[in-house]
């Protein structure tokens, strides 16, 4: 009989792995029929509305850098992630006549499925991995628990295009270091724009990956040896040419999410020092899986209560990793420090990779209210946009399951321990909690209950919003009718002055409708920005009123 690792059965069996690996982290929503889906009509919502902001930008019914809420103010994009490659995916579903609701948790879908195709190439191509080996690492990253039960910030998928970056720099790398010119050029290409879009749709990935990358080349000019240090500045002067032009290259995809964010930076401050402090993680978030994890929940409860006793179940911190698959990395760190018998190369890359993957997680961890993160944030160009310094533990996965895997590669396993081994390792990132908190047909009902503006509506604001909560969300809160009017703003193509993000623009009515100044608020913000036409939304009764004038 054929093998089945055979090169002829690989594609078949990769496919089916990362169909399971996909029906597994998406069983909620293939169970409920998508009816429940994840996020919530809070942040799930301003995600969206956002998605259909590309979809309305490939249909010439926006610039592509002024959303549909905030009007009029200019390059509203700029309060919040970009959601770039999340809304040209989104807009291909559009396209094909799906609900926006379905639409944007199959961008999810196909993020991981991204995700699992390039960490499986990445273990194959990068370190040379056995194929059982990269499948394993590639269905754990695809599966992980800490994305799972944080799979409400929509932003945090962006991790699923960390392995095609790591990728592209990878095949620059070996063309830089191989002499190939045109290779060279291809693949930093590739690198300066796949860069510049994930800049433009998630920037905490984006800059996580900036941040290790300057951590990993001092780390490898460290370990590699004088050799491979010559042979680096010897290709460095033969190519400077072809690396000038990637650096324009560079400079030019990164102008528009620069002309964006740098003024909005700047007139926000973006997040001050308490709030990032806050959402450090302490030591025992290094394993803070959640309480409903399949094996680890008791060890989460258990230290919580010996260490912080009242700690909040489902804090932001909850972004650790699994005991085996942390063993596994700290014993790929000890592997690393013994030399093993590998290719110069990849060993002077997984020591540099491991070394930079230490230095910078220690640097997140807060012991007694202090942090080495304040130097980060301090001095680091970009760190004060990242307000859950928790999250980097998200990114770092990739690199742990990379190291496990490189260090289990190297054993020889019975078969029987070998299969433990992987089933343990598989069933550490389950967990029963999700956070499906976004009711598909509740909220596609109220959209279609809006009907048509009346003539002469230019702008609206909501007047009245909504009193019923499916999950307990408060609905005496500002997300409440904000996040409704983006929505419907972005599918009904009339602008709305409310809207609300991570950071907001001036004169902005903060405020619920049931507060007696909001009112004034609203008419301070519309003479502030010059807003005419200006009607009224009621999403109680579903009826407009207005223009003002008329």
């Amino acid at each position: 009989m054929p093998r089945t690792d055979s090169p002829r059965f690989r594609l078949p069996l990769a496919a089916l792995c990362g169909a399971l690996c996909l029906g597994f982290f998406f069983r909620f929503q293939l169970g409920n029929g998508f009816t429940l889906l994840l996020g919530d009509r809070h942040d799930g919502v301003i995600a969206l509305s956002i998605l259909e902001h590309w979809w309305n930008w490939l249909r010439g019914l926006e610039a592509w850098d002024r959303t549909g809420y905030f009007h009029p103010v200019p390059a509203t994009l700029g309060y919040n992630d970009g959601y770039l490659l999340f809304g040209l995916i989104h807009a291909g579903f559009r396209a094909a006549g799906l609900d926006p609701f379905l639409s944007g948790e199959l961008v999810n879908v196909a993020t991981r499925g991204i995700g699992f195709a390039a960490t499986l190439a990445l273990g194959r191509r990068l370190l040379g991995l056995p194929f059982g080996w990269a499948l394993l690492g590639a269905a754990l990253f695809t599966i992980s628990n800490n994305l799972f039960i944080r799979g409400s910030h929509v932003q945090l998928f962006s991790v699923s295009f960390v392995p095609v970056l790591a990728l592209l720099g990878h095949g620059a790398l070996r063309a830089l270091l191989d002499g190939r010119r045109a290779a060279l050029l291809a693949w930093g290409a590739g690198f300066a724009l796949w860069f510049a879009a994930m800049l433009l749709t998630g920037f905490y990935m984006a800059w996580y990956s900036a941040f290790l990358a300057a951590a990993l080349l001092p780390c490898w000019l460290l370990v590699a040896g004088a050799a491979a240090r010559g042979a680096l500045w010897r290709a460095l002067r033969a190519q400077w040419w072809g690396l000038a032009l990637l650096l324009g290259l560079a400079a030019l995809a990164n102008l528009p999410f620069l002309l964006l964010y740098l003024p909005k930076a700047a007139e926000t401050g973006m997040h001050p020092w308490p709030d990032v402090l806050r959402n450090a993680p302490e030591w025992p978030d290094l394993v803070n899986v959640g309480q409903e994890n399949w094996l680890w929940g008791w060890l989460v409860r258990a230290l919580n209560d010996a260490v912080r006793p009242g700690f909040p179940a489902w804090s932001e911190r909850m972004t650790g990793l699994p005991p085996l698959l942390l063993a596994g990395w700290v014993a790929a760190l000890a592997w690393l420090a013994r030399r093993p018998a590998l290719p110069p190369a990849q060993h002077a890359l997984l020591r540099a990779l491991g070394l930079a993957t230490l230095l910078t997680w220690a640097l997140t961890v807060q012991v007694g209210g202090a942090t080495l993160w304040s130097l980060v944030y301090q001095y680091v160009p970009g760190a004060k946009a990242p307000r859950v310094v928790a999250r980097y533990q998200i990114f770092l996965t990739l690199a742990v399951i990379v190291l496990a895997m490189a260090f289990l590669a190297s054993r020889r396993w019975p078969r029987p321990v070998l299969l433990a081994l992987a089933g343990l390792l598989l069933l550490e990132q389950g967990n029963s909690y999700a956070p499906l908190f976004l009711d598909r047909p509740l909220e596609a009902g109220r959209l279609a209950a809006v009907p048509p503006p009346p003539a002469g509506c230019r702008a609206f604001w909501v007047s009245a919003a909504r009193t019923e909560s499916r999950f307990g969300e408060a609905v005496a809160d500002p997300y409440n009718h904000n996040t409704e009017a983006m929505l419907v703003a972005a599918l009904r193509h009339i602008p709305t002055i409310n809207g609300i993000s991570t950071f907001n623009p001036p004169h902005w009515p903060g405020g619920i409708p049931e507060d007696p100044g909001y009112p004034a608020a609203v008419a301070a913000y519309a003479r502030a920005w010059g807003v005419t036409g200006l009607c009224a939304l009621d999403l109680r009764r579903f009826a407009w009123t207005g223009p003002e004038g008329r």
